[in-house]
């Protein structure tokens, strides 16, 4: 596989679901590089249709689905519509979030975008715009000497930047996400133009036969290398 090559991790006639690396936007105009052409390439198919039922920020990596036909884009899309999906994320945090070491912890916020910016605010629940923003959540590991923590995250709702802001309003923004608090730099040498965002595990129906199917992707950090 070359190295510009996208990793496929799960197939069929219908669908894809694949490592989508950081840095690079799910889709972009034309001409500028993006995970959709880089598939259209790899898989020998410019002209054929390729949708994405979900998105994932440019500077997270991790799991994303890829629909190959326009049903199995329908199907997929009203799977997330309707919370038939779950998902897993992996994040490393500023300071010392010691959450849900008893059992999962669930965070409800309400939230909204910032108009013509780039980001999202927690508000009040009767501002305009204000959505419900709900992730359940545990600690997995603490580094005390580098002050960061490991982060389980599993958002029910699927808001705009929703654990990106969550943690970050809770004065643990995750590492590398300037936009919202964190250190400038911190993302350290081997993870320069990212987030320590992984979208690590992802559980949807198989849209030809309706089975329940779970794909990971390994994480590409973790506290002893952040």
């Amino acid at each position: 596989m070359a190295d510009s090559d996208i990793e496929l991790l799960w197939q069929s006639d219908l669908m894809l679901a694949v490592n989508k690396p950081a840095g690079l936007s799910t889709q972009a105009p034309a001409g500028i590089d993006s995970l959709e052409s880089r598939l259209h390439r790899q898989l020998a198919r410019p002209d054929s249709y390729l949708s994405f039922p979900h998105r994932l920020d440019r500077f997270v990596s991790g799991v994303i689905l890829v629909a190959l036909t326009k049903k199995a884009a329908r199907l997929l899309s009203a799977q997330f519509a309707s919370r038939k999906t779950r998902k897993q994320y992996l994040a490393v945090v500023e300071g010392q979030c010691n959450v849900g070491q008893t059992g999962p912890q669930q965070w409800d916020d309400f939230i909204r975008k910032v108009d013509d910016q780039p980001r999202a605010e927690v508000c009040d629940e009767a501002a305009p715009g204000a959505k419900l923003a709900s992730t359940v959540l545990k600690t997995l590991s603490l580094d005390l000497a580098a002050d960061r923590t490991l982060l389980e995250l599993n958002p029910i709702t699927g808001r705009m930047h929703q654990l990106r802001l969550q943690t970050a309003s809770r004065g643990h923004p995750i590492v590398g996400d300037e936009t919202y608090g964190a250190t400038k730099g911190g993302a350290t040498k081997q993870h320069t133009r990212r987030i320590l965002l992984h979208a690590h595990r992802l559980e949807f129906h198989d849209p030809s036969n309706g089975r329940l199917i779970r794909v990971e992707s390994a994480s590409p950090f973790d506290l002893s290398t952040p």
